[in-house]
């Protein structure tokens, strides 16, 4: 291999290589979801990148192996569907840059899907009153789709920046973000006019006046140099751009965390107001969840029950009913009115039961169950409970003074029928 073929190798690796390496960065790194709209678009990016890089690398091939029929016959086509999908991200990306008043007006109707009518019939003409089609195809595919594509691609990175993300809040501090879309929209004009205007040698002008041979001839420098140039400044910039999604991404989780810092203060706020309402209620107040295990507590229970809160939180129900009682006392699980309002969410009020303090004593109460629903689902139930104890002595008191003042009535009677004479 000559030192010139050496170099040609080289310039098309790297042509190739920045192409393939844009295409596949973009697949990796793009978001559709996102609400940036050229998101959408760079998918046609991505697939010219990867068409022209494996083109490019196809021109490798020739350098270094030696041209054949097959690879000859296959580059023109190869050339003319990546520059299609050029042109369609240009005329796209230009598209969503405009305001609405101008995608309705003349520049929307210029760049509607009517505009590839011209654009092909251009080609097909070229290749028809053409001496060899293959040749015409390759050259007017560069001037056509290859110069237009390039441009609006330009134009379109141009004015999204001016339009798009001057304005929007979530990029417009993204470190050199404006240059990085300048410089893009610089590098596809370059490309557009030393990757389209300038191609093989044709018999017709202008190709035949201005072609890759008489600007070798002209600058001393092949033209793939400079087309190996403006594809690495289009990968670098574009690469860069891409990394707009992380920094949204990073803005957005930023922004959850303070949402969610927010939100736990709040819930913080809520479950201290609900605390202080629990523990000024007089009477006892347990939490169950869906399998009986307690929740929350309030000091009123505590207080009753003889316990910490740290002893009965995540604790079985048993803790504080009579299944913990000695077995001649216990009753069936099944039975139970509290597991009952668990299973079927109807309210039970027991007026006559007992619950069991920490030293194992127990002591007689009336409580009431009410089941938490999510939805149609029973997530838990509450039990509010009283020590009836002082209900029961009070009953005894009246009792009492009531069997007092039937025996004063009683000790009346017989009085005054003793008084009575026979």
């Amino acid at each position: 291999m000559t030192s010139l073929n050496f170099s040609m190798a080289a310039v098309f690796l790297v042509y190739g290589l920045a192409f393939l390496l844009l295409g596949l960065t973009i697949f990796i790194l793009n978001e559709r979801d996102s609400a940036l709209e050229f998101s959408r678009v760079l998918w046609l990016l991505a697939a010219f990148g990867i068409i022209h890089g494996f083109l490019e690398w196809l021109d490798l091939w020739r350098v270094v192996r030696g041209d054949n029929p097959g690879l000859a016959a296959a580059r023109p086509v190869v050339l003319l569907i990546s520059f299609l999908f050029l042109f369609e991200f240009g005329r796209r990306l230009v598209r969503v840059s405009l305001t609405l008043a101008q995608r309705t007006g003349r520049a929307g109707r210029l760049l509607s899907r009517w505009i590839y009518a011209p654009l092909l019939l251009g080609i097909v003409s070229g290749v028809a009153i053409s001496d060899e089609p293959m040749l015409a195809l390759a050259i007017w595919s560069r001037y056509l789709p290859g110069f237009f594509g390039s441009c609006l691609a330009g134009a379109g990175f141009y004015l999204y920046c001016k339009n798009r993300i001057g304005d929007d809040a979530e990029t417009s501090d993204f470190p050199g973000i404006s240059a990085a879309w300048y410089v893009a929209a610089a590098a596809f004009v370059a490309y557009g006019v030393v990757g389209g205007l300038i191609g093989a040698r044709g018999d017709w002008i202008p190709a035949s006046v201005v072609n890759e041979g008489s600007f070798l001839a002209t600058f001393g420098v092949p033209v793939q140099l400079l087309r190996a140039g403006c594809a690495v400044t289009v990968a670098c910039s574009v690469g860069y751009l891409l990394q707009i999604f992380n920094y949204n991404n990073r803005r957005k989780l930023a922004h959850a965390l303070q949402v969610g810092r927010r939100a736990l203060s709040e819930l913080y706020c809520i479950r201290s107001r609900f605390e202080a309402v629990m523990d000024s209620a007089t009477e006892g107040i347990v939490g169950l969840d869906d399998k009986g295990d307690i929740v929350f507590v309030n000091g009123a229970a505590l207080t009753m029950l003889g316990y910490q809160k740290e002893e009965l939180i995540g604790k079985s129900l048993r803790v504080l009913s009579d299944h913990t009682a000695p077995p001649e006392t216990c009753w069936p699980a099944e039975n139970c009115p509290i597991f009952s309002t668990m299973r079927t969410g109807k309210i039970h009020r027991v007026r006559d039961e007992r619950f069991w303090r920490k030293n194992r004593t127990w002591f007689p109460v009336a409580y009431q169950t009410a089941a938490l629903w999510d939805g149609d689902r029973i997530q838990g139930v509450v039990v509010a409970f009283r020590d009836t104890i002082e209900v029961k002595l009070a009953e005894r008191r009246l009792h009492r003074i009531e069997f007092s003042r039937m025996e004063g009535r009683l000790q009346k009677e017989r009085q005054a029928r003793s008084k009575v004479p026979a």
